[in-house]
């Protein structure tokens, strides 16, 4: 079978979709199947580009069996939103050309965000008649409308029409969880339409270590209380709380708040960390794959933290990572959110209301006295993943799911 997937993201570029999607390529293409990847020439984190992934418009490689074409795309575009469209739209055109040249697949495997994935999918779909699944890893523009990012009324119909458009053109929609999968209902999507796949985390790459490890020490952090942000640095997980949260505990010398990552809110919030002088928040850089059971050890406690409206529309994979490395999570996040219900359900940790930084200082102050339950938040949670979130399952369920794709259109 041979499978094409758009996404504008792929390793090195480490979001948290691009080593997901990197991995579910190069698995599929363990198993048997022709895989094709059209994704962007690194550029997450504004990184400059590499010439080890090609230059020019357009390059081809085989990377771990899998045929990657990769685009041209703008590192500094992603600051404005003209700057996101002329990205977004750049990767639409070139994606569609890249997929009429390369061999005709059997299914395509649009994975958003962007929305916009959904309609290069479609015509590339269209033009190469075969069926098109598409992947929601947010629900958008739901999700944007929520934060206040979309406010003006014709470019929310605009979205709302791309939205229903895709929903229409795909075969499958995959979404991450049961309320993701509820609001499309109530939009009218037909329930077997819609396949319930969450992401999944490498249980061999992302296991639990000692806490007083190596990356620990590079940061000169032996000894002292580490509560861990590791991800996306970006506008839906709220981190302005944290700060002040840190604000409050300034006076507290053995308590470190660390955020590891990138994200177009970062600059924002160094900024706001240098002008209020804490001297107890740490930024550090994404950090690469081979590191990740290093820096979730390195954690006493690990944040997963979303705005107070974006709870139906998100699930952060951090939170499948923080299980895996054993270590206990505080969820700051929206009561009906989905991470709540898997920390809740797997005993792993401890939920709070979503931008109150007060009652997040209290918490990390009581669970620091507790080190025996933080020890046991960290043992369930390495239990829940690997009953619930192993890669090789997940993965074997997407292949079934592509595989009865493209049977019924060849039926």
């Amino acid at each position: 079978m041979r499978i094409t997937i758009l996404h504008m993201r792929y390793r090195p570029d480490l979001t948290g979709t691009g080593p997901l999607v990197a991995e579910l390529a190069s698995d599929l293409a363990a198993r048997g199947e022709e895989v094709t990847v059209v994704t962007t020439f690194p550029h997450y984190g504004k990184r400059p580009a590499s010439p080890e992934y090609g230059r020019g418009i357009v390059s081809r490689r085989i990377e771990n069996g899998v045929s990657i074409w990769r685009t041209l795309a703008f590192p500094y575009a992603s600051s404005t939103v003209a700057g996101r469209a002329l990205d977004y739209s750049l990767y639409m055109g070139l994606s569609v050309a890249c997929g009429l040249g390369s061999a005709r697949p059997d299914v395509l495997l649009a994975v958003a965000p962007p929305m916009t994935v959904g309609l290069s999918g479609w015509l590339v779909s269209r033009l190469r008649k075969c069926p098109l699944v598409f992947n929601a890893q947010d629900i958008w523009p739901d999700g944007l409308i929520s934060m206040g990012k979309l406010r003006n009324p014709m470019v929310i119909q605009a979205f709302r029409g791309l939205e229903r458009f895709t929903y229409r053109a795909a075969q499958r929609i995959t979404v991450l969880s049961d309320g993701m999968k509820e609001n499309l209902l109530r939009k009218g999507i037909p329930a077997s339409k819609v396949a319930v796949l969450p992401n999944w985390v490498d249980l061999d790459a992302v296991r639990p270590v000692e806490k007083e490890n190596a990356f620990r020490r590079e940061l000169g952090l032996e000894g002292r209380f580490v509560i861990l942000f590791a991800g996306n640095l970006g506008f839906a997980a709220g981190l302005e709380a944290v700060l002040r949260a840190a604000e409050l505990l300034r006076k507290e010398p053995d308590l470190v708040f660390l955020l590891v990552g990138e994200g177009s809110g970062k600059e924002r919030l160094v900024q706001s960390a240098r002008a209020l002088n804490l001297g107890n928040v740490k930024f550090v850089t994404t950090q690469p794959p081979e590191r990740l059971s290093e820096v979730f050890g390195a954690a006493d406690l690990s944040l997963v933290t979303l705005r107070s409206t974006m709870g139906a529309f998100s699930v952060p994979s951090k939170t499948m990572a923080i299980l895996a490395s054993g270590r206990p999570v505080l969820a700051s996040v929206p009561a009906d959110s989905e991470v709540r219900r898997v920390v809740e359900e797997a005993q792993c940790g401890l939920w709070i209301p979503p931008e109150d930084p007060d009652a997040l200082a209290a918490k990390v102050e009581s669970l620091r006295a507790d080190r025996q339950r933080l020890e046991w938040f960290g043992r369930n949670g390495r239990r829940y993943a690997m009953d619930h979130f192993g890669r090789s399952e997940i993965v074997a369920r997407y292949h079934e799911l592509l595989q009865e794709v493209a049977r019924e259109k060849t039926g």
